[in-house]
């Protein structure tokens, strides 16, 4: 079962990159190397919850299908789900011949449970690893999005005007954290499993992060 504490450690991970009060560590650390090193302090926690809540959701769909309580509208929200959580190639298996009447027979539930068994969650984010043009199209329209939702190209046009003193640096830091707050501000701590992160959500957590981590790391390129 999906652990709520993972999801308010993320949330907390998250405060900590938007807090805008100085902290030491801010001081004694450079101020973009500090913001960098608390988004990588959030993906772990991220995907072990993301691995979580898909092992949550298999049981529960093959516990329905085990029931006869899979219909055609359950069949295509499972399939939305796994596609968000799963890497194409994954997701191809998964869904192979995934339709109510082959639920029926407990061959086919017995082969659904079989592929499902032992896949992880796609860790979106090592998508950032690879070359452009090999990134997933829906990950860079992901990207692009949120660039542009949190400012950063306006952000970055203010930042290569002029010399990037530590100052002028810590002005437009503050701008990202006071962007990334408030997109942060639509998620909440879980009180039940209705308020864990859904499968339209994750990945927009895995944007957020990797548009933050683009835009820091051109800032750092400035200097």
């Amino acid at each position: 079962m999906a652990d709520p504490t993972l999801q308010s450690f993320v949330l907390a991970r998250l405060a900590d990159f938007c807090d805008r009060r100085v902290r030491k560590e801010f001081e004694d650390e450079h101020p973009i190397s500090y913001l960098l090193r608390k988004l990588g302090e959030i993906e772990p926690l991220l995907y072990t919850l993301k691995q979580q809540l898909y092992e949550d959701a298999v049981v529960d769909f093959m516990r329905k299908a085990e029931a006869g309580g899979v219909d055609q509208r359950a069949v295509e929200d499972f399939v939305f789900f796994l596609e968000r959580y799963l890497s194409g190639g994954d997701f191809v298996d998964a869904v192979f011949d995934l339709t109510p009447e082959t639920l029926k027979a407990p061959a086919g539930r017995s082969r659904l449970a079989q592929a499902l068994r032992g896949l992880k969650a796609h860790r979106l984010l090592d998508q950032e690893d690879l070359p452009e043009e090999r990134r997933r199209p829906s990950w860079e329209r992901l990207g692009r999005e949120f660039y542009k939702r949190l400012d950063f190209e306006r952000l970055y046009e203010i930042a290569r005007r002029k010399p990037l003193t530590r100052i002028r640096l810590k002005r437009i830091l503050r701008r990202v954290q006071s962007n990334v707050a408030e997109f942060c501000a639509v998620l909440r701590h879980p009180r039940g499993p209705e308020d864990f992160f859904t499968p339209f959500m994750t990945p927009r957590i895995e944007g957020l992060i990797a548009a933050s981590r683009r835009f820091l790391l051109e800032l750092r390129g400035l200097r």
